[in-house]
């Protein structure tokens, strides 16, 4: 496997206090990484990645490193993205001056995170309509791939707000749904959950490894977060420059490499009785994301995958590389509406 992207967790601080943050973000979280750990990590992982994001928390909280870690990357020949709130985007000038640093910087692709959650925050600066749009605006006479990923059910005016507000200034628009992790587990969870409700496809996002605060490596950039020590999606990593051979072990591995191509449904489906009953019994809901923890979290599921996909080790990375090749071949419209398990960085 070549991942798509390597997402840096610069800061696990946010302005904002969301009820679905996967990575519980907020203004009283701590822990940030220095530059040290950024350019160790970017440096190591280069030769595995085709880019690299910035994300968070809220990155544009810690400028100077978000700006730097962005110059980096495009040094190293990468494409460069950034997930934000926008919460900057107070006024036109304000948003256009950021807008002109990040575009220097040499970023690509700006993904601006919006919905219901952002605007129900009464004790944060506001976001809402207003800085979406000044922020837009600014991005719309650049070279910025711009998206706006909107998060939640779409019975809302945040919804209504993000879709129109993409439309109006050629932006992509991605919607996911709330994941039952972080403080989302309080929104997502659902007694009942079936395994026949988890979708039968392959899992994008565990090409989309993260490196948090903390010091963390993981193979995807969020549902993974908290994933135990022992758990294939949970890298191990002693220093930062120590990235590249993690994801360098972790590319030939079989379950990683089942799991982008054939998603945890299939992989469910080669487990045991007793392992298929203890995983059920741990869903969390019918998300893809809620079946590869429950599978991924239970040792003696491992351990029996392991044994079966061993001896399709190669073959595994051979169609990973195959499923690698045709994402990156993907038209990328201008504007779409994406039931997206594979936005950049999920919030």
């Amino acid at each position: 496997m070549r991942y798509n992207t390597l997402a840096v967790h610069i800061t696990n601080r946010c302005p904002l206090t969301c009820a679905h943050c996967i990575t519980d973000s907020s203004p009283r979280a701590r822990g940030d990484l220095s530059w040290e750990q950024v350019e160790a990590a970017v440096r190591s992982a280069a030769a595995y990645v085709d880019g690299v994001c910035v994300t968070g928390g809220e990155p544009m909280l810690l400028p100077e490193l978000a700006l730097a870690s962005i110059e980096l990357t495009r040094s190293l020949g990468l494409r460069s993205s950034m997930v934000t709130s926008g919460y900057w985007a107070r006024d036109d000038n304000r948003a256009t001056e950021i807008v002109r640093r990040l575009t220097a910087s040499g970023l690509d692709k700006l993904a601006v995170s919006f919905d219901q959650y952002h605007l129900v925050q009464p004790t944060a600066p506001y976001v809402g309509e207003t800085t979406l749009h000044h922020l837009l605006s600014a991005s719309s006479g650049t070279d910025l791939e711009m998206v706006v990923q909107y998060c939640g059910p779409q019975d809302h005016d945040a919804y209504d707000i993000a879709t129109k507000s993409a439309h109006r200034f050629g932006a992509r628009f991605e919607a996911a749904e709330v994941l039952p992790f972080g403080r989302g587990i309080q929104l997502a969870r659902r007694r009942g959950a079936t395994v026949d409700e988890v979708p039968e496809t392959a899992c994008g996002v565990v090409g989309r490894p993260v490196l948090t605060p903390e010091g963390d490596l993981y193979t995807c950039c969020g549902p993974a977060r908290g994933a135990p020590p022992d758990s294939p999606l949970r890298l191990p990593l002693g220093r930062a420059d120590d990235v590249g051979d993690a994801l360098s072990v972790a590319s030939r591995d079989p379950i990683i490499n089942a799991l982008y191509v054939r998603g945890p449904r299939r992989m469910f489906n080669m487990l045991s009785d007793p392992a298929r009953q203890r995983i059920s019994a741990n869903l969390l809901n019918g998300s893809m994301c809620s079946l590869c923890r429950a599978i991924t979290d239970d040792p003696g599921a491992v351990v029996e995958l392991r044994a079966a996909l061993t001896p399709l080790a190669l073959q595994l990375v051979a169609q990973a590389g195959v499923v690698h090749v045709r994402a990156s071949d993907r038209p990328n419209p201008t504007t779409a509406f994406t039931k997206s398990e594979e936005n950049e960085c999920l919030r």
